[in-house]
C-alpha cells in the first residue's frame, strides 16, 4: 500500500509542477492537417516555409492573415495566436484570435 500511494503522490507531484501549455499561436512550421497551405512544403507530419507563418482555421481568418487548406496564412512578420479570453498587451482581437497591433 505504501508503493501505491508513494507512487499517487508522485503522480500528483508532476501534474501539479507541469508547464501551462501555451496558446496556439502562428508558426513558419505546423502539424500536417490534410493538404499544407499555399507556401508551405510537406516535410513528413509538418508543414514548413521559409516565408509564411500559419495557424489553424477557426472561422474567418484574423486580419492580415488569408484562408489556404485548413490554416490562415499569413507574411513573415504576422503574428496571430488562438484566443483564450482577452488579449495580451501588444496584440488586439479579430475574431477568435489576437493579433499583433
Amino acid at each position: 500500500m505504501k508503493t501505491v500511494i508513494s507512487a499517487l503522490g508522485a503522480i500528483a507531484l508532476c501534474v501539479g509542477t507541469a508547464p501551462v501549455a501555451m496558446a496556439q499561436a502562428s508558426s513558419s512550421t505546423v502539424s500536417k492537417d490534410g493538404a499544407c497551405p499555399k507556401g508551405f512544403k510537406a516535410s513528413g507530419s509538418t508543414c514548413k516555409s521559409s516565408s509564411k507563418v500559419a495557424i489553424v482555421k477557426l472561422g474567418s481568418c484574423p486580419t492580415g492573415f488569408s484562408a489556404s487548406a485548413n490554416y490562415c496564412v499569413g507574411d513573415k512578420g504576422d503574428y496571430a495566436e488562438v484566443r483564450s479570453g482577452s488579449c495580451s498587451s501588444g496584440t488586439k482581437t479579430s475574431g477568435k484570435y489576437c493579433v499583433k497591433k
